[in-house]
């Protein structure tokens, strides 16, 4: 049977070399100025930044630095933290294999309005990406079509006339820039959490194979998963 003491380093080490190699953190940073600056980029990391940096004390204290040999034994309920968070580190979940939506809607750009709004009302999406000529060039929701309508009515254009026009031309679709990020297919959950966390205007992430605009999507995020994501990496 393994000890806790080999368990714990172990993970310990694991954590320590991902974090580096991850995110090219040189060996002469000292283990807890490399938890700050992970955790300023990794979820992860950042709830449990104290507990980590607590566990590099530990690891000290159960190591003799010269010989290696182990000199105290951590309770079990450490050593499994530890190897939760090594393992969220490591080998981190995929929001492509867990969260993602893959029955994506999309629309041409040159689609009317009403038959976006029909499109949107019968598939039950809220927010939904346009291409035009096969390159992402924005994304909708139902906020922005009401707020282009009523614009429109309130300065007497005809709301036939509204509901006839290109997505494209009803709506600033530049506007939308700030509302949605495209990533990869090999994007973790942590990742894509981040992006939301650090951009609160954020509805969708949209994730294609190779993380290009000009590449058709095969899986949505949105903000509701967040709460889905979060469970995740709590219970992985």
């Amino acid at each position: 049977m393994v000890s806790n003491a080999k368990r714990f380093i172990e993970a310990y080490n694991r954590l320590d070399k991902g974090m580096r190699e991850i995110y090219n953190i040189k060996p002469a940073v000292n283990f807890s100025d490399c938890v700050r600056k992970v955790a300023s980029v990794n979820s992860v990391i950042r709830k449990y930044e104290d507990d980590i940096i607590e566990y590099g004390r530990l690891r000290n204290a159960i190591v003799h630095n010269d010989s290696e040999e182990t000199i105290a034994e951590p309770n079990t309920n450490v050593v499994e933290k530890i190897e939760s968070i090594a393992r969220l580190i490591c080998t981190p979940p995929r929001v492509m294999d867990t969260v993602a939506n893959r029955s994506v809607f999309i629309v041409d750009a040159g689609t009317k309005l009403s038959e976006v709004l029909k499109q949107m009302f019968q598939t039950g999406y809220s927010v939904v990406p346009v291409y035009s000529n096969g390159t992402l060039v924005g994304v909708i929701n139902r906020k922005m079509i009401v707020e282009a309508l009523g614009a429109g009515v309130s300065a007497g254009v005809d709301l036939d006339d509204l509901s006839a026009l290109p997505v494209s031309e009803a709506l600033d679709l530049s506007q939308s820039n700030h509302t949605y990020e495209v990533v990869s297919s090999q994007t973790t959950i942590d990742g894509v959490l981040y992006l939301f966390q650090s951009n609160r205007k954020l509805s969708v992430v949209i994730i294609t194979k190779n993380g290009n605009y000009n590449e058709q999507p095969i899986g949505v995020v949105v903000t509701s998963d967040t709460i889905d994501m979060q469970t995740i990496l709590d219970n992985y």
